[in-house]
C-alpha cells in the first residue's frame, strides 16, 4: 500500500530506519507507518486527518496500527504486508492483526506460511501474543488388552463385568471393582481392533481424533477438567500429560481459543487445536508468547 510520499534526505533517512518502500529517490508509506511517524512528531501531518483518511480506506486501521506500533515499540523493524507484518529484530516473523472479535479460521492459516504470530488486539486495546504453527504429535505407547472382552451399552457409557482390570493396565476405562467401563470413543476403538464385542454408540467427529492419537501412539483421555475435548500422554499415564487437544471448526471463536491457551500454558501443557477435513487432520500448535 502507498499512500504517502516522502522524497529527498528525509526519504532517506525514515528509509534507513526501515520505514516506507523506496522508488527512486522517493519512499512511500503505507498508512500505519504514516500514522506512526506522526504520533512521533517525525513527520509533520495532522495525526486525527490521517487516521480519519485511513478509516474510510481500509475498517482494520485500528487494529493495525495499534499491533504496528507495539511491535515499533519493542523495538522491531516492521515491514508493512497486505494483511500482516513482517517483524525482524533477532529474527523474522509474520504478524496477522486481528480483533477479539474475529476467528481462529484453520482454512485460511494452512494457505499461510507457518510459523506465524496472531495478534489480536481486545476492547481495551491491550494485544495478546499466539504463536501458531502445525505439529504432528507422537507417541510411544501401543499397547492393547491382550484378549476380548464383551461390554453393554448403558446411559452414554459401556460397561464391562469381567476383564476390566485388563483393560485399565492397557490405559484403557476404569475398573471399579464390581464393574468396569469405558467411554464411547473407548469402546469403538477397542471394536475396530477386534478387542471389545459390543453394540454401536453414536459417534461424533471427535471421535476421528481419539482413534488418530491413539494410532499414534498417544494415551488419550479426556480433557474435560481443562476445558479441552482430550488430554494425551506421550509415554506412560505415570507421567503428566503433554498435550491438550481440542477439536475445532471452520471458524473457532477467539476467545474459545484465548481460554485453552490460557489454561494450557498454566498447566505447561502443549495445546493443539485439532481441524478435520475430508478425513484428514491437521494440528495446530498454539501458545501465548511475548515478543
Amino acid at each position: 500500500m502507498k499512500e504517502m510520499k516522502i522524497c529527498g534526505k528525509k526519504a532517506d533517512k525514515l528509509f534507513s530506519r526501515g520505514f516506507g518502500r523506496r522508488e527512486k529517490n522517493c519512499i512511500y508509506l503505507s498508512w500505519v507507518e504514516a500514522l506512526y511517524l506522526v504520533e512521533k512528531g517525525l513527520i509533520e501531518e495532522n495525526f486525527e486527518r490521517i487516521l480519519k483518511k485511513s478509516s474510510s480506506q481500509l475498517s482494520s486501521i485500528d487494529i493495525r496500527y495499534l499491533v504496528y506500533r507495539d511491535l515499533r515499540e519493542r523495538g522491531y523493524v516492521v515491514r508493512v504486508e497486505d494483511d500482516h507484518f513482517v517483524g525482524k529484530k533477532n529474527y523474522s516473523m509474520a504478524f496477522y492483526p486481528l480483533s477479539d472479535m474475529d476467528f481462529f479460521q484453520p482454512e485460511k492459516l494452512l494457505s499461510l506460511e507457518m510459523p506465524l504470530i496472531l495478534s489480536i488486539v481486545d476492547g481495551d486495546g491491550d494485544i495478546t501474543y499466539y504463536l501458531v504453527d502445525l505439529h504432528e504429535p507422537q507417541g510411544n505407547y501401543f499397547q492393547l488388552p491382550s484378549k476380548k472382552t464383551v461390554a453393554h451399552f448403558h446411559g452414554r457409557r459401556y460397561f464391562v463385568f469381567e476383564d476390566a482390570e485388563e483393560m485399565v493396565r492397557a490405559t484403557y476405562g476404569k475398573d471399579e471393582g464390581l464393574f468396569g467401563h469405558l467411554s464411547i470413543w473407548e469402546a469403538k476403538y477397542l471394536k475396530e481392533k477386534e478387542l471389545l464385542e459390543c453394540e454401536n454408540g453414536n459417534l461424533s467427529r471427535e471421535y476421528e481424533v481419539y482413534r488418530d492419537l491413539r494410532n499414534k501412539g498417544l494415551i488419550v483421555k479426556s480433557g474435560f477438567k481443562y476445558g479441552t475435548h482430550f488430554r494425551a500422554y506421550e509415554n506412560s499415564m505415570e507421567e503428566h500429560s503433554k498435550y491438550l487437544v481440542h477439536v475445532i471448526s471452520e471458524k473457532e471463536e477467539l476467545q474459545k481459543v484465548s481460554r485453552a491457551v490460557r489454561v494450557a500454558h498454566g498447566v505447561r501443557k502443549t495445546l493443539l487445536l485439532a481441524y478435520i477435513k475430508e478425513g484428514k487432520i491437521r494440528y495446530f500448535k498454539v501458545a501465548w508468547i511475548r515478543p
